[in-house]
């Protein structure tokens, strides 16, 4: 080999291992980065989950101070105790210990929606209707739900069941309850329709009078457009629905008779006050940022509130 052809080569190779330590050198640090950004993630993550933690603790305390009256007559009555837990989301929106909670609460009572995986054909038709559906377009709505979370594969008369869906090359339906009301969207017919989670959840509870929508409330059983508009006129007034039976009492008698022949039904499926609250704590840390969402839901125990579920994710 010639003193040239040596040179060449001995630059060839230094050229490679150049080529090898570079690539190597950008290996290490794409790896550096990717930690880097793991651990940020990580320290943002706990650090919004703490946020959760504390907001949701501010409204825990600020829950307590309301059912106990701190600060209050110590004999305050029964009436007075009832309408604080029907009113908890006033009471934590208000507390003193929550003017400088560092993240966002939300407080809403159970049984504002119809259960999904609960309710009944005529309970889950209803809505649809007081919405302005035709009649068929309600039932076919109805059906596709009922047959979505049943656990067999025969479809009602309007439904659809896994034939249907698997010749459409769509998800088969659960056969179970709904995990959560956005799992609606894949059920057959309402692929595009929105806002009906406002109606509609997967929330257990009685439906409360004063605080569920009134698409819910007309269509409770036996509640005729004249038992609706007198709720609507209570929350006007600032006065609450004290029971079905005084509500009866202030309509024509074609209205009290219709709301009397769906009595035992409407005592099992309405309640003045929340069976339940969900407290909802969100955290975000970090840039960008990181959220921890943190659900909590809350029964009442004496003069505090129970967690009985509890829920987090990260968004």
């Amino acid at each position: 080999m010639t003193s040239a052809s040596r040179r060449g080569f001995v630059l060839l190779a230094v050229l490679w291992v150049m080529v090898g330590v570079s690539a190597l050198g950008f290996a290490l640090a794409l790896v550096a980065r990717r930690a880097a950004g793991t651990a940020h993630n990580r320290r943002a993550a706990a650090a919004a989950q703490w946020l959760a933690e504390d907001c949701a603790n501010r409204a825990e305390a600020a829950i307590g101070d309301a059912l106990t009256h701190r600060g209050a007559d110590s004999t305050a009555s029964a009436e007075v105790v009832r309408i604080s837990w029907a009113a908890l989301d006033t009471a934590v929106e208000v507390s003193p210990l929550m003017r400088e909670a560092p993240c966002a609460v939300a407080l809403r009572p159970a049984g504002t929606t119809i259960d999904l995986n609960t309710a009944d054909d005529g309970l889950l038709r209803r809505p649809f209707v007081a919405l302005g559906y035709p009649p068929a377009v309600a039932d076919s709505l109805a059906d596709a739900i009922l047959d979505w979370r049943d656990a067999d594969d025969v479809p009602r008369p309007s439904g659809a069941e896994a034939a249907w869906y698997v010749a459409r090359r769509r998800a088969s339906p659960r056969n179970g309850p709904f995990a959560d009301v956005r799992e609606l969207r894949r059920v057959r017919g309402f692929e595009s329709r929105s806002g009906l989670d406002s109606l509609l959840g997967v929330e257990p509870g009685r439906i409360v009078l004063d605080r569920a929508p009134l698409a819910v409330v007309a269509a409770l059983p036996g509640f005729t457009n004249e038992a609706v508009s007198r709720v609507a006129d209570h929350r006007a007034g600032g006065t609450p629905v004290a029971d079905l039976l005084s509500l009866g009492a202030e309509l024509s008698p074609e209205g009290r008779a219709a709301l009397l022949a769906y009595y035992p039904d409407l005592v099992r499926l309405t309640t003045s006050e929340p069976d339940a609250w969900v407290l909802t704590a969100r955290g975000t840390a970090g840039a960008p940022g990181v959220t921890f969402v943190l659900e909590l839901r809350l029964v009442r125990a004496g003069d505090r509130a129970a967690v009985v579920r509890r829920r987090t994710c990260m968004q």
